[in-house]
């Protein structure tokens, strides 16, 4: 065979290698136009698949397998219903890793679990700071009349993580109530300008009127109307 020939072959191939690339983005951009049919597959492909999400949930020596597991099954339809909310609950109670902890929390708030504010009224104790709010970020969509005691103080605590004041102030929106309407006004003036802003888009939330960051006017609005929450 000749050296001519021999280039020949070679670039004839990988032309086609290139041409089979091609066909093949060109595939796999048409599969995943076509909807959740598409996605499956490619998960399938991928070896994203329920059963394999399942595994990695429950890994006993990983807890990356296991927040993965939990995302990936999060993240379908089924993935936010029984039994698999189930089990989010339990491992948001039990698991040792923190992380593992707020995905599961994170799951049970995407799969608007009702039976889970218990949970998420707990876990505003968690010793690590991204589990607290992952609760208060679940609160905020699931209230219960039960978490305001503890998001209040939250909200209250200058010491507390910016991000769990912050995100306490946003589940305090649903409570209708002058302890918690206070509690907002007095975050107005402080150097944390988030919690300051979170707490002044609660209190318009609550009364339907915006007196911005004037904490003195808030206050005096408060106690001086009947029917302040309108």
């Amino acid at each position: 065979m000749s050296a001519g020939h021999c280039r020949a072959t070679i670039l004839n191939r990988k032309f086609q290698i290139c041409l089979a690339a091609v066909v093949l983005c060109a595939g796999c951009q048409q599969v995943e136009r076509a909807g959740t049919f598409g996605k499956n597959v490619l998960d399938f492909m991928r070896g994203k698949t329920p059963i394999n999400a399942a595994k990695r949930m429950e890994d006993q020596y990983f807890a990356d397998e296991r927040r993965i597991g939990i995302a990936e099954l999060a993240n379908r339809d089924f993935g936010r219903r029984d039994p698999y909310v189930t089990r989010y609950e339990q491992i948001a109670q039990l698991d040792a890793d923190w992380m593992v902890r707020a995905t599961a929390i994170r799951a049970l708030n995407r799969s608007r679990d009702s039976k889970a504010t218990g949970i998420f009224i707990h876990a505003l104790s968690d010793d690590n700071p991204i589990v607290r709010v992952e609760a208060c970020k679940a609160l905020a969509n699931i209230p219960d009349p039960a978490a305001t005691p503890i998001l209040v103080r939250l909200v209250s605590n200058t010491e507390e993580n910016h991000d769990v004041r912050i995100w306490a102030a946003d589940a305090l929106r649903h409570y209708r109530q002058l302890e918690v309407a206070r509690t907002l006004a007095n975050q107005l003036n402080t150097r944390d300008f988030g919690v300051a802003w979170q707490a002044r888009k609660s209190l318009v939330s609550l009364t339907g009127r915006d007196l911005k960051y004037d904490e003195s006017a808030w206050l005096q609005y408060l106690t001086g109307n009947n029917a302040p929450f309108g």
